[in-house]
């Protein structure tokens, strides 16, 4: 039975604005340099790790219960505002003044022309998709049949990539055109794992990524050509290995021969590897075209934002940060005291946000192209009573979750860190997805929030998910592995919702999506629609 619609809902009156508490630049009580760390979280073996796999998987999974699985994504420009045309002058005028009008309307004239130029140059990027409503595209029933042990669905450009595994063991995969529904290539080539737990779907390739066995220790990572099915590449990790997929490179941290090493994401051949014996963390650097694209509910980009200038900060546990070429591995900047492994940190557009962990707690900026030379600016002080989650750029401010004690009850989501910042109450916000330069989703085991430019444009039963820098996705309750419906609106920003309508009889936790198509398993087939 289907859940609550998405009706524009008002949050209780807790959720109006409150006078904002912090400003920018240097706190009264801070230093340039910011305060040591105090007795950081330690694995057994004396070291803190990041969670393996990818950077935004712990998102993810904390927000499942509201969260979508991943789809496809095709990049976009960022977008930019719109101009207006002036207005007529008074028509009745003396002679004396005529030749003033004359003159005047020349000038308005070339106002008006540039103005026009401006808004064909200037004109939104990100305008309200097509939406109507959801169309059957097509549907496949694989052989052999998919259990419930593992099954997901991936989207990339026009294709669909759905995975499950089978009686018999083996994981089937599936693709097919989203455009016509044919089913392309399906095989059992990515083989048997003790347990599978991740999927991605890129230009070249579909990645899968499997959970250790508890028997060996050792977990797998196979890549399946994306035209063909045929089995492209396989890797043996170790237990705490940690996996981080770039756009076209895969960062390894192999901490059994204690190396980082960059493969390439289409063949899986090394193309840079270095000594890594201080127990690396990665954080990927994230550009304005990573918001720009679907996303799941942890804010995780389907798609990384390829290009020459791909960067990832390194961090070591004797609180050493460099920044490197995901392609390369060369270093470009590097710096002691600044963060270690178990640390909040994010990093997004030559921007590396710090929460120190000592007593005294602030949030540092970094400026990444200068980090050797330029003193951090801080731009939050923590409150004694007070915890930070979800640190989250949005746009040129820093976004976050703030909440005291264990109640999320009065959570509030902030914005620091320069012009423009602001502070909400969003009851339960777990996870924060930003849309745009300006959009942000605050999402909850029950609803999500949507801020545009910082004021609250509505909250939603159900869970809502970045299509682009202007769209959004509503889904009318929680994405579960039961098989049930779910209704679907499409909202561009500052316009009234599209009803798409019911996806029905679906397993919501495996849809994946783009700015067009929708894809879901079903209790035994797989269903492809289209929204856009």
């Amino acid at each position: 039975m289907a859940g609550p619609g998405p009706e524009d809902e008002t949050q209780p009156a807790e959720a109006e604005a409150t006078e904002v508490r912090f400003t920018a630049g240097l706190s009264e009580a801070a230093t340039p340099t910011p305060t040591p760390v105090t007795v950081p979280a330690a694995a057994p073996d004396g070291q803190t790790y990041a969670e393996p796999v990818d950077p935004w998987a712990t998102a993810e999974a904390a927000a499942i219960a509201a969260g979508g699985q991943p789809g496809g994504y095709t990049p976009h420009p960022h977008p930019e505002g719109t101009w207006t045309v002036p207005g007529a002058v008074e028509s009745t005028v003396s002679s004396r003044r005529r030749l003033g009008l004359i003159i005047g309307g020349a000038a308005t004239a070339v106002v008006v022309l540039v103005a026009a130029v401006a808004t064909v140059l200037l004109w939104p990027k990100f305008p309200a998709l097509d939406y109507h409503s959801l169309r059957e595209v097509g549907r496949v029933a694989p052989e052999p049949a998919f259990t419930s042990t593992f099954v997901d669905s991936e989207v990339y450009g026009d294709r669909a990539f759905f995975a499950g595994v089978t009686e018999a063991g083996p994981l089937h995969t599936v693709a097919v055109d989203t455009g016509t529904g044919t089913t392309l290539w399906q095989n059992d080539s990515a083989g048997t794992a003790y347990s599978w737990k991740w999927m991605y779907a890129r230009e070249k390739v579909v990645v899968f990524v499997s959970g250790v066995d508890p028997t060996t220790s050792r977990s797998r990572v196979v890549a399946l050509s994306s035209d063909d099915g045929r089995l492209v590449w396989d890797e043996d990790l170790g237990s705490s290995d940690e996996l981080y997929l770039a756009s076209d490179v895969v960062l390894w941290v192999n901490r059994e021969a204690k190396k980082l090493t960059g493969l390439d994401l289409a063949d899986g051949t090394v193309k840079w590897s270095v000594d890594d014996p201080d127990s690396t963390t990665l954080l990927l650097v994230t550009g304005p075209d990573d918001v720009n694209g679907p996303a799941g509910t942890g804010g995780r980009p389907f798609a990384p934002a390829a290009g020459d200038k791909q960067r990832f900060v390194q961090i070591d546990s004797d609180r050493t940060v460099s920044v490197r070429d995901v392609r390369t591995g060369d270093v470009l900047q590097k710096r002691a005291e600044v963060a270690s492994t178990g640390d909040k940190v994010a990093a997004h557009d030559g921007r590396l946000y710090v929460l120190e962990p000592g007593t005294t707690k602030r949030v540092f900026r970094y400026d990444l192209a200068k980090l050797a030379d330029a003193q951090p600016e801080s731009v939050y002080t923590v409150a004694a009573d007070e915890s930070l989650d979800e640190l989250t750029p949005c746009g040129n401010l820093l976004c976050f979750v703030a909440t005291t004690g264990y109640d999320r009850k009065a959570a509030v989501v902030r914005a620091v860190g320069g012009e423009g910042g602001w502070e909400k109450t969003v009851p339960g916000a777990e996870s924060l997805v930003s849309v745009g330069s300006n959009g942000l989703l605050a999402i909850s085991d029950e609803g999500t929030t949507l801020f545009v430019g910082g004021k609250q444009a509505w909250y939603r039963l159900g869970v809502t998910v970045r299509l682009d820098a202007r769209n959004v996705l509503s889904f009318s309750d929680a994405l579960t592995s039961s098989v049930s419906d779910r209704e679907l609106s499409g909202t561009h920003l500052g316009e009234e919702s599209v009803n798409l309508g019911v996806l029905q009889k679906v397993r919501s936790d495996t849809c994946s999506w783009n700015t067009s198509v929708v894809v879901c398993a079903e209790e035994k087939e797989y269903v492809v629609y289209s929204f856009a």
